[in-house]
C-alpha cells in the first residue's frame, strides 16, 4: 500500500512543529511575564483574531439559544479553566513534562466517552490505558528529584494531568454542537467564552505586570503563542479536519510530544532522564494502542448493512 502525502498534510505536520515549539516558548515566556497575565493577553488577542477571521469565512458567529450551555462548556473546559491548569503546568514543572502528560489527553477521552456512553472501551484499549498508567508514573518518578514524590516536586505535573482530563472532557462536550455547527464557529465562539473566564482571575497580574520592563524576546514568545499556536495552528487544524477527515488529522496529534520534548532539550536544556525517557515510550505506545485500536461500531455498521441488503435481496426474490 502506498502512502501518499497531500498538501494539507504538510500543512498539519507544520501544526505539530507550531505546536511541538509552544510548550518552549511559553515556557520562556514565562520567565518575565507571570503565568495568568501571559495567558490573559494570549487568549484575550487570539479571541477577537479569531472571532474576526471565523465572521469572514463562516458568516455570522450565531448558535441557538438552546446549543450556548455546551458551547459555553467547550470554553472553559477546552479553553478558559484548562489554560489556568496548563500554564501554570509549565510554570511548575518542565516543558518536557508538560507536553508528555498532556499528551494523554487521547485516553481520558476514551474514558470519559466510555463513562458517557458515547463509547465503548475495548480489551486493546484497556491495554493502552493501563499502560499510559505506568509511563505516567515513571516520568512522573523519573524526575531530577528521582522517586521522592513530595507535593513539590509533583505540583506541576499534577496540574498537566487535570489539564489533560480537562481538555478530554471538551472532546466529548463538543460532540453535540459539532454536529449542529461548524468547527471553526464553535472554535471561535468557544475560544471567546473561555477568554472571557479568564479575563477576571488574570485581571489583577495584567495590571501588576510592569509590561515596560519586559524584554523584545518576551514579546515574541508571546506574539507566538497568540498568531501561531493560538491563530494559524487552529486554523490549520481545523481545515485539515475539513479536508482529510477527523481521524487521519488526530494521528497527527500523537507526534506533538515527542517534538515538544526534542525542542525543549534543544532549546530550552531540559534534562530528560532514562527512566523518563522509558515512560514517555511507555505513554506514547499506549495512547497509540487506545487511538488506534479496531473497534466494534464499524463491524456492526457494515453487519447491519450486510443484513439490510440481504434483505432487500430476499424481498426482490419474493417479488420475482
Amino acid at each position: 500500500m502506498r502512502i501518499r502525502l497531500t498538501r494539507t498534510d504538510f500543512l498539519v505536520l507544520c501544526v505539530v512543529v507550531i505546536w511541538g515549539a509552544a510548550f518552549s516558548v511559553i515556557k520562556y515566556g514565562l520567565r518575565e511575564i507571570s503565568p495568568l497575565a501571559f495567558t490573559g493577553v494570549r487568549f484575550l488577542g487570539a479571541a477577537v483574531i479569531l472571532l474576526i477571521f471565523a465572521w469572514m469565512v463562516d458568516g455570522k458567529p450565531v448558535i441557538r439559544r438552546e446549543d450556548w450551555p455546551w458551547v459555553g462548556l467547550v470554553g472553559l473546559t477546552a479553553i478558559g479553566v484548562y489554560q489556568i491548569y496548563f500554564i501554570f503546568a509549565l510554570h511548575y514543572t518542565t516543558a518536557s513534562n508538560t507536553s508528555l502528560l498532556i499528551g494523554t489527553a487521547p485516553i481520558w477521552t476514551v474514558i470519559i466517552a466510555a463513562a458517557a456512553r458515547q463509547e465503548r472501551i475495548t480489551r486493546l484499549q484497556v491495554v493502552g490505558i493501563l499502560l499510559s498508567f505506568v509511563g505516567l508514573v515513571l516520568i512522573i518518578s523519573g524526575g531530577g528529584s528521582g522517586l521522592t514524590l513530595t507535593w513539590e516536586s509533583m505540583r506541576g505535573d499534577m496540574l498537566a494531568i487535570v489539564a489533560a482530563i480537562l481538555t478530554a472532557s471538551s472532546a466529548v462536550i463538543s460532540k453535540r454542537p459539532l454536529q449542529r455547527y461548524s468547527a471553526l464557529r464553535v472554535m471561535s465562539i468557544s475560544m471567546v467564552c473561555g477568554s472571557l473566564f479568564i479575563l477576571p482571575f488574570a485581571w489583577s497580574e495584567l495590571v501588576a505586570e510592569e509590561w515596560a520592563q519586559v524584554s523584545w524576546s518576551a514579546w515574541l514568545a508571546l506574539g507566538y503563542s497568540i498568531v501561531f499556536a493560538g491563530v494559524i495552528a487552529y486554523v490549520l487544524w481545523y481545515k485539515s479536519i475539513g479536508e482529510i477527515g477527523a481521524a487521519r488529522t488526530m494521528v497527527y496529534n500523537s507526534l506533538i510530544p515527542p517534538t515538544a520534548v526534542l525542542i525543549a532539550i534543544v532549546t530550552l536544556g531540559e534534562k530528560f532522564t532514562l527512566l523518563q525517557a522509558l515512560g514517555a515510550v511507555v505513554v506514547l505506545s499506549g495512547v497509540a494502542l487506545t487511538r488506534f485500536a479496531p473497534t466494534r461500531e464499524p463491524q456492526k455498521e457494515s453487519q447491519t448493512l450486510a443484513q439490510a441488503q440481504k434483505s432487500a435481496t430476499d424481498k426482490g426474490v419474493q417479488r420475482d
